[in-house]
């Protein structure tokens, strides 16, 4: 998962969720198509879970 060049962040939490992964694309289609395409197809991923940001409110300066 760490070699898809989309996965700009990729994190092992505690708890659930187990991973966190932050992903760049260009639109819901896009993404849609990644996940579909790549990540529900890793044979380790066996639940997916996606929060989609509605609007950025204050970013890292």
């Amino acid at each position: 998962m760490a070699s898809y060049e989309k996965v700009i962040e990729l994190r092992r939490m505690y708890g659930r969720p187990d991973y966190f992964v932050r992903v760049a694309v260009a639109d819901h289609a896009a993404y849609e198509a990644f996940v579909t395409e790549k990540l529900m197809g890793l044979a380790a991923v066996h639940r997916l879970e996606s929060h989609l940001t509605m609007k950025k409110i204050k970013a890292d300066a």
